[in-house]
C-alpha cells in the first residue's frame, strides 16, 4: 500500500498565508500610526467647522488599523499551526500497509477549500474510502448517529459526532467529483479507532457509518467498501491525482 501526504502543497499554502499575513498586517500598522500621527500633528483646528470629522477620521484610522493588525496575527498563527500531516494517519497507515497491497493508495490529511479537512482517504478498485480517524481511550457505543461513552455504570452522551462529521465529510467529496467528471466514483466513509482492546471497546448498534477497529478494518468492511471492484485503473489514479495535488 502506498501511503502518502501532500506536505508540500500544503506547506506552500502556509507560507502564502504567512506572506498575505505579513502584508496585510504592515497595512493595519501603516493605518494605526496615520491616525496616531494626525493625533501628534493635529491638521485641523480645534475651532474648524470640519473639526469633528477629522477626530472621527483619525480615531477610526486607529481602531481600523489595530484591528487589521489584530487579524494579521490571527492568521500568521494560523499559518504557523498549519499541520501538513497527522500522527494518527500515519499510525493508521503502517497498520493497513499489513492488510493491503500496493494496488491501494491511502492519502492522509487532505485539505482543501470546499471539502475542509478529512483525515485520510483509500483509493483503490474499490471507490473512495474516507475516515474519521481517533486515538481515544475508552468504552464507546454508537447507535444508529448517536455516540455514548461508558461512565461508571452507566452512559453518557457525546457532544463528539464522529459519524456525523464523515457523513457530512462523504456527501462534501461526492460533489468535489462530480464536479470534475468523476460522478461513477462512489464514495464511503467510516469512523476507524487505532487502538484496540483492552485500551478501546466498541459496541456498535445499527450504525449510520461503519465504526470499526483500524486493525480490522478489511475484515469488518468485507462486504461493504472491499466488496468488489468498481473502478478502472486510469479513473483510480485520477481520483488520487485530485485528492493529492
Amino acid at each position: 500500500m502506498q501511503s502518502v501526504a501532500p506536505t508540500a502543497r500544503l506547506q506552500r499554502r502556509s507560507r502564502d498565508l504567512l506572506l498575505a499575513a505579513a502584508v496585510i498586517f504592515l497595512g493595519g500598522a501603516a493605518l494605526a500610526v496615520a491616525g496616531i500621527g494626525l493625533h501628534i500633528v493635529s491638521l485641523v483646528s480645534p475651532f474648524n467647522r470640519g473639526y469633528a470629522m477629522f477626530d472621527s477620521t483619525r480615531k477610526a484610522f486607529i481602531g481600523i488599523g489595530f484591528a487589521i493588525t489584530l487579524l494579521a496575527m490571527l492568521m500568521a498563527l494560523r499559518a504557523a499551526t498549519w499541520r501538513t500531516d497527522s500522527k494518527l494517519a500515519r499510525s493508521l497507515g503502517a497498520a493497513l500497509a499489513r492488510q493491503l497491497d500496493h494496488q491501494f493508495v491511502f492519502i492522509r490529511n487532505i485539505s482543501k477549500r470546499g471539502l475542509g479537512v478529512i483525515d485520510a482517504a483509500l483509493v483503490s478498485k474499490h471507490g473512495v474510502l474516507i475516515m474519521r480517524i481517533s486515538g481515544r481511550k475508552g468504552h464507546f457505543k454508537n447507535e444508529g448517529g448517536a455516540w455514548m461513552r461508558r461512565r461508571g455504570a452507566g452512559w453518557t452522551p457525546l457532544r463528539w459526532n464522529p459519524s456525523r462529521d464523515i457523513a457530512a465529510s462523504a456527501r462534501k467529496l461526492k460533489d468535489y467529483l462530480d464536479d470534475y467528471g468523476l460522478e461513477a466514483v462512489p464514495v464511503y466513509a467510516a469512523v476507524v479507532f487505532i487502538r484496540g482492546a483492552p485500551e478501546l471497546q466498541l459496541t456498535v448498534k445499527t450504525p449510520a457509518v461503519p465504526a470499526v477497529y483500524g486493525e480490522r478494518l478489511r475484515s469488518e468492511l468485507a462486504d461493504g467498501y472491499f466488496a468488489k471492484s468498481r473502478l478502472t485503473a486510469p479513473t483510480v489514479a485520477e481520483v488520487v491525482t485530485l485528492l493529492y495535488r
